[in-house]
């Protein structure tokens, strides 16, 4: 038992000890992509106005 428990000690200090993973580039990715989602809604909105108001 008390083997297991120095065995789990050990892949606990391995796991704290690993180096951050570096995504910011997948933030960056996520956040123009979201941009682009937005204005692709806010230019179609606007597009539906127009030929609404066209009709009238």
């Amino acid at each position: 038992m008390a083997e297991m428990l120095n065995v789990l000690a050990l892949i606990l200090q391995e796991a704290e000890t690993q180096p951050q993973v570096d995504d910011t580039w997948v933030k960056v990715v996520s956040g123009v992509l979201a941009l682009i989602l937005v204005a692709i809604i806010i230019i179609r909105r606007k597009r539906k106005k127009k030929t609404e108001a066209e009709e009238f």
